[in-house]
């Protein structure tokens, strides 16, 4: 079965936030470790790239689940449960200020939808480099700052689209799947 991964999407929908009872910034590039060689395939040193996901998954839970991830999760909440922007608004300072136990699992659902899992790539033979990994993390960050902007209390009164909540896969991510395509 052929896919057409330039339509790919990492897709948060509503339906995840709602089956949980719910609906930071940070430079790229900051996490990656000092000690690892960028120039080595991804085939040449999975050890070094299990060292750099783990190093992106740590940092993108420090950057983001306490503030970005727990922000759009309220929001998304606060969206289906208001009828106008202003009542969203409150609903959204008040979630943010003490998280119920749903936000914070919509939060992880979030951060977990996000890095090297997220990537569908087969190692061994694979001549993409750490390096090309680090370009395509780095825009999975990028993306994830971006989801902010589409999640907003304008929308309260009105069914939340599917769409708002899903953060496309970055070409330089495709760019490996593309190039190391699994079985």
């Amino acid at each position: 079965m052929t896919t057409n991964l330039a339509s790919r999407r990492a897709a948060l929908t509503l339906s995840l936030l709602v089956s949980t009872g719910v609906a930071g910034c940070g430079a790229t590039g900051d996490w990656f470790p000092s000690d690892v060689d960028e120039a080595k395939s991804l085939a040449a040193d999975t050890q070094a790239v299990g060292r750099v996901c783990d190093a992106f998954a740590d940092w993108v839970y420090d950057q983001y689940r306490d503030s970005l991830a727990v922000e759009i999760a309220c929001t998304a909440s606060g969206i289906e449960q208001s009828a106008d922007a202003a009542a969203c608004g409150a609903f959204v300072r008040d979630c943010i200020d003490d998280p119920p136990a749903e936000v914070a699992a919509a939060a992880d659902a979030l951060i977990a939808a996000v890095g090297c899992g997220a990537i569908s790539y087969q190692p061994s033979g694979c001549g993409q480099t750490i390096s090309d990994l680090r370009i395509c993390l780095d825009d999975v960050s990028v993306e994830l700052d971006q989801l902010r902007y589409t999640v907003e209390c304008t929308a309260a009164g009105q069914p939340l689209s599917p769409a708002a909540l899903t953060i496309d896969v970055p070409a330089s991510c495709l760019a490996i799947e593309n190039a190391c395509p699994t079985p």
